[in-house]
This record gives C-alpha cells, structure tokens and sequence, in this order.
C-alpha cells in the first residue's frame, strides 16, 4: 500500500494516538500470508454494541477513524472498511491485548496473543504471565491447580482498590467484576479500600462499600456513613497530593501521617505511598556517601513487611510482586544485621541468626522468580539473587566456623 507524503504526515500527527494501531490490523488482510492471521484475531470479543458512544468510542473516531478517511486511506484498502470495522479491531486491542514493558523507550506497548487471550478474568487469578524482551509471552500457574478448574488471569493491577478495578474493567473491558474480592467490601479482609470512621473509639471501626447497595457504611455501626461525593472527592485529592510529593521522602512521610486518620493502613493508597518511601529508602542505602543509620534500615524493613502482609493475601501462590518485596525486605534486613555486627552492636551469633533468617526469605523469593523467562527484568534479578544467596551461604558457612572454633575453646 503506497502513500503520499501529506497522508504519512496525518498518519504520523502525535495527536492521532490510534491511526497506527488501526492500520497495522487493517493491513493484516491486504497479504494472504498475514490474512489467516486477521481473521483468527477478528474471532476474538471486541464488545462493539457495548462500546458505541463511549467515551472510547468518540476518542477512536476523532483520532483513528476521522484521521483514515480524510487522508484518503481507507479508500485504497482492497476491502471495504467502515466505522464499525476500524471500531472493533481497536476494541479487540483493547479487550485482549496485553501491556508490554519496552526497555528500549521507557515506556509500554501492547501486544495481541491470541491464545493467551483467551483466558477469563479474577482479581485472584491463578495465572501469570511474563513477556520477555523478544515479546514472547509465558504464562503459567502460580499454585497447583485442581482438574477441571478454570483459569483465571488478571486485567488489571492487583493493587487497587475495589471500585477502581471494577471501573477499570468496565469502561476498558466492558464488563462488571465479580469475582470473590470485588464481592468483599472488606476485600479478603485487607481492607485495601476501606475508610477509618471518626465517629467510632474502637480500633475496628472501619467504614466499608457495600457492593449491593453501593453505600459507604461503618462494620460496627451501620448509622456511621460517608457520602459518595465526600470520598470521591477526598481520594482525588489524596491522589493528586501523592503525584506532587513524589521523590520526596519528608512530604510523602507527612502525607502517611495525614491520610492514616482517614484511610485503613492498607488502604491503596497507603500502599502506594508505602512502596514510593521504600523505593527512595532504597536509593538512599545504596548511596553509601548518604551514611544512613539504623533508623533508616528499620523504616524500609517495616514498609516491607507492611506491604507483604497485603500481597500474602490478594497474591497468593507465586508472585512477583511479593517475590521482589521479599528480596528488598531481606536485602535491607541482612545489610542491616552488617552494620550492627561491624559497629560491634550484634554479636557473631547475633548475625549469623540474622542472616539464616535472610536465607530462607532469599530462597523463598528466588523460588517464584525462578518461573520468570531470563530475558526480563525479573528473570535478571533471579540471576543477581542466586549469585547474592551464593555469597550469603558462604558468609554463613564462615561464621558457624567461627563459632565452633570459639565453642571449643
């Protein structure tokens, strides 16, 4: 297919977001040796009626389809190719597609696998997926799996809470959640949407959705409620408050302290302040010029094991969320136990008990790694840890040398 200049420059504007997209699929059909491949993908679910007038849909037809017919270019397709068409191969990206981390611009892609899309939905999935650095995707199971069970992979990301998973999947999937986490306000007991309620004077009384009536409720008092408006409003500008304190230690602190008084300790929004203190916390050890002291060491140990606490829940099984929290908890708490024995604060046995302790979190972490395909950023990581777990066996193996030659004297 031949273009002029003045199409490629409208194919091209940064503000046609989805011109490509749309013409890479259409474009499937103009070869025989790709059009098997376009039919087999326009098998799969593009929820054209549920998508018509959307906001999605108004996007698609100022930024795709509106771009395509002015230039010309669906009018030198052999086929005929309307509205309707361009609409549902955009809406099969959309439902099926995976995100791709793409090393090479810092950003993401999407990616089509057709048989790995195939795979229904849950907030507790029993599957993951990784892609590796050639776009080859594996997916596998994160527990043993019973015969005749159904398999189940995530859409979105785990890590939010309840109603803005579901507002994810219905305005970019165009269905409604149910499985067993969107159907417990308290989310497995997580509470990771839950609010505190002021009115009441006991630790338990949080104020949770209730999914049949969509009204914020107290657990102990259904008389304590909040407004739907107030806690909109409220989660906006706690969201806004975190992107402006990013990278700073000291505001995102003071932001944790403010919204405790207001949100459950694992709220999401409280994890996502959590894991943005932990990420700095770990920039500054690793700087050895910064010369942290204990303290610092004790507060990203404590993030850690905070979030952990929430993955062990919503992640069960293998994880890579949890398998690299687990390596930063026992990174952090074996450097640690380095420092108190080299200032003379821990004995020899004092460390050594230290570092069994980061060799079973370092096994237990490497394990689910293990299953990540080599060319990723976890399949790389998996490398550094058995060469760190190597080195720390060998640390171990030292001091109960030590030990026993100072036992039998």
């Amino acid at each position: 297919m031949d273009l002029s200049d003045d199409q490629v420059k409208i194919i091209q504007k940064k503000e046609h977001t989805e011109v490509q997209a749309a013409l890479k699929c259409l474009l499937l059909r103009e070869h025989q040796e790709t059009l098997p491949l376009y039919e087999e993908m326009t098998q799969m679910e593009n929820q054209l009626a549920a998508r018509k007038g959307t906001d999605i849909w108004k996007n698609y037809q100022e930024h795709a389809i509106a771009p395509l017919e002015t230039g010309g270019v669906l009018k030198q397709l052999s086929g005929e190719a309307d509205e309707d068409l361009v609409q549902g191969l955009l809406g099969i990206l959309d439902i099926n597609a995976f995100e791709i981390r793409a090393p090479e611009s810092g950003g993401t892609l999407r990616g089509l696998y057709r048989r790995a899309g195939l795979f229904a939905h849950s907030c507790m999935p029993n599957l993951v997926t990784a892609i590796d650095d050639e776009r080859r995707i594996k997916v596998y199971t994160n527990r043993f799996i019973a015969a005749g069970e159904i398999l189940y992979n995530c859409y979105t990301n785990v890590l939010l809470g309840t109603e803005e998973r579901r507002q994810i999947l219905k305005e970019g999937k165009c269905f409604d959640c149910t499985c067993p986490r969107c159907q417990d306000p308290t989310e497995l007991g997580t509470h990771m949407s839950s609010f505190i309620c002021s009115h009441c004077s006991c630790p338990e009384g949080y104020i949770i959705r209730q999914p049949d009536t969509g009204t914020w409720q107290c657990l102990l008092n259904p008389d304590h409620t909040l407004k739907q408006e107030f806690v909109t409003n409220m989660l906006e500008r706690a969201k806004e408050e975190i992107f402006h304190a990013r990278d700073d230690i000291y505001r995102l602190e003071l932001l944790l302290a403010k919204l405790s008084r207001l949100l459950h300790r694992n709220h999401f929004l409280m994890l996502d302040l959590k894991q943005n203190i932990a990420s700095i916390l770990r920039q500054i050890l690793q700087n050895i010029t910064h010369r942290p002291n204990r303290k610092v060491y004790e507060r990203k140990i404590r993030l850690c094991q905070e979030i952990l606490l929430v993955l062990k829940v919503v992640t069960p099984g293998i994880s890579r969320l949890k398998a690299i929290a687990l390596y930063e908890l026992a990174n952090t708490q074996a450097e640690l136990a380095r420092k108190l024995y080299s200032e003379q604060e821990h004995s020899t046995n004092d460390l050594l008990v230290e570092l069994q302790q980061v060799e079973v979190m370092l096994r237990e972490s490497l394990r689910m790694l293990l299953f990540e395909p080599l060319a990723t950023p976890e399949g790389q990581l998996s490398r550094t840890m058995l060469r760190e777990l190597k080195e720390l066996q060998d640390d171990i193996k030292n001091l109960q040398e030590s030990n026993d030659v100072l036992v039998n004297q």
